[in-house]
């Protein structure tokens, strides 16, 4: 069975991708399986309750996405502060005029997404007794990916069959790959492993992060661009 649930962005939708590099991140077009994830195990705690058994099934689901028919990927520059160290010998660096500086602004390239309408994730969920607890977690969230990228929860839908709803995502295989005929564009994106525990995903813990990439295939093709932002379309 699935549960679709359905947010309206309320600004514009940054995450950069787990390849980029700090001065120069492009966006993802959605919000990674991992951060849907983590939002989710957030509000189990922040809201509700939360035990391994809790664990295991957020970390199990699997995820897709319905976006709407135009994507407005905007290009940016901005300033970022960063931690200023000394990279010379302290015999040629004037001290007195570095002293007290913390942090150095430099000059970083941004993505930011915009939405001309509603975006709705599908989740497979395996067991219905899990249904209204998913829904109580959904309706809690407000934002995905990086801090201020802020969504309303509008509504859910449960699908009892096995039939997913036409518009949504691929995960990239061999399938995929033979059945397809026309254009599409493709996002590594990250998950959980399935053989994560709750302290890889702890940002308190020292247990390292244990992630898997997946590629998703999205139907949409360049529709305009120029040096300042790029225009996806939905293929129909």
């Amino acid at each position: 069975m699935f549960l679709e649930a359905v947010y309206k962005p309320t600004s514009l939708f940054s995450l950069r991708r787990s390849d980029a590099t700090n001065p120069a991140a492009k966006s993802l077009i959605a919000p990674s399986p991992y951060s849907i994830k983590m939002a989710l195990i957030n509000a189990a705690i922040t809201f509700k309750s939360f035990d391994d058994n809790i664990f295991e099934m957020i970390k199990n689901l699997e995820i897709h996405y319905n976006l709407p028919d135009y994507i407005c990927i905007n290009n940016c520059f901005v300033k970022n502060q960063s931690k200023y160290e000394i990279k010379t010998k302290k015999s040629d660096v004037d001290l007195e005029k570095i002293e007290g500086l913390a942090f150095k602004t430099t000059i970083g390239f941004r993505e930011y997404v915009y939405y001309s309408d509603l975006i709705k994730i599908l989740i497979r969920v395996k067991r219905e007794e899990n249904i209204d607890f998913l829904k109580s977690l959904l309706m809690r969230i407000n934002y995905f990916g990086k801090r201020g990228s802020f969504f309303q929860f509008i509504e859910a839908k449960e699908y009892i069959d096995n039939e997913r709803p036409s518009g949504y995502s691929y995960i990239f295989d061999d399938a995929v790959l033979n059945n397809y005929n026309h254009n599409m564009i493709i996002f590594k994106m990250d998950d959980v492993d399935k053989n994560a525990k709750f302290d890889n995903m702890n940002s308190y813990s020292k247990e390292k992060a244990m992630r898997v990439s997946k590629i998703y295939c999205f139907e949409y093709e360049q529709y305009r661009a120029n040096k300042n932002f790029t225009l996806l379309r939905k293929i129909k």
